[in-house]
């Protein structure tokens, strides 16, 4: 059974974006003063993890809303949830 792209997004679940998060804590570390280059130096393969995990879900995003502009309307119908 094929998916509709709504559905897909309807059940998606909800997170953050992995380098939003990331950027949070580098400024409250920075805020706080314990923001230096050992500390930077150390967490350079958890940067780089949630840049690439952030790559993949804005990739996977834009697939969807790529499918979802290209769907077929459906005349009378309202989609679940609006």
């Amino acid at each position: 059974m094929k998916i509709s792209p709504l559905e897909f997004l309807i059940n998606a679940p909800e997170e953050v974006n992995p380098a939003l998060s990331m950027c949070r804590k580098l400024q409250r570390l920075e805020l706080a003063g314990e923001l230096d280059s050992t500390t930077m130096k150390e967490m350079v393969k958890t940067i780089e993890l949630a840049i690439s995990q952030a790559t993949d879900d804005i990739k996977a995003v834009e697939q969807t809303k790529e499918r979802l502009f290209n769907s077929q309307s459906v005349a009378m119908a309202i989609p679940t949830g609006f």
